[in-house]
């Protein structure tokens, strides 16, 4: 396994530490650590064309919980490589039989928050592509996160308008199924979010059309 241990430490339970590192070690493989990616938590990559060591990434901005997960759920991904699985699909049955094996052997209180062990047991039955899709385990691992600013889109009211990371102006309509339906104010097209998906609610602000797609905003003192 190519990583200090030490470093991995520092992003995993400490409970959790002794149990990776048996069964990672005797593994050809490189976990690199690397800057927050807003689309997904980590990936596999064999590196095969490339006659590179097969390639872990996750993201340095999570929580031991939600580390330590992404972590397993990738290996089990490499373990499905290794056994020849090439054309595999990417979340097949072999990969959640490797998953669930590999999540059984931390599933106590010792490396896991004792509230966390019956939503990762139900999640465990039939894993999934990531854990955001599980909005109830999704919502308890953000619980742990240092910093994660917004609410969730699923706890506004209908008809309210909220902006997104990168500032696009929305307005939630109504949930379809799994998903939130919502209107980009900028060129009325509706999006689907998930329910988990972080916005900013506009509490303190009112918008009024002046143009097609141009809208001024008026800010209200707070009394």
């Amino acid at each position: 396994m190519n990583i200090n241990t030490q470093i991995l430490e520092k992003y995993i339970p400490s409970e959790a530490s002794a149990i990776v590192s048996r069964l990672l070690d005797p593994h050809e493989l490189e976990l690199r650590i690397v800057r927050n990616r807003t689309t997904k938590y980590g990936d596999f990559n064999p590196s095969v064309r490339k006659k590179k060591m097969p390639l872990i990434t996750i993201n340095n901005n999570l929580n031991p919980y939600s580390f330590l997960i992404t972590l397993l759920h990738e290996f089990a991904h490499y373990l499905v490589w290794k056994d020849g699985h090439l054309y595999a699909k990417p979340h097949c049955r072999t990969w959640k039989n490797h998953f669930r094996q590999l999540m059984e052997t931390m599933m106590n209180k010792e490396v896991f928050p004792e509230s966390m062990l019956p939503l990762l047991k139900g999640h465990m039955q039939d894993p999934c592509a990531t854990s955001c899709t599980d909005v109830n385990l999704f919502k308890e691992l953000s619980n742990f996160d240092s910093d994660r600013p917004g609410v969730y889109i699923e706890d506004l009211p209908d008809g309210m308008v909220f902006h997104t990371d990168d500032d696009q102006l929305y307005r939630k309509e109504k949930k379809i199924r799994k998903r939130i339906l919502c209107t980009r104010l900028k060129n009325n097209k509706k999006y689907l979010f998930s329910p988990i998906y972080k916005v900013f609610p506009l509490k303190n602000k009112q918008y009024v059309m002046v143009f097609p797609f141009v809208f001024i905003f008026l800010l209200h003192k707070q009394k």
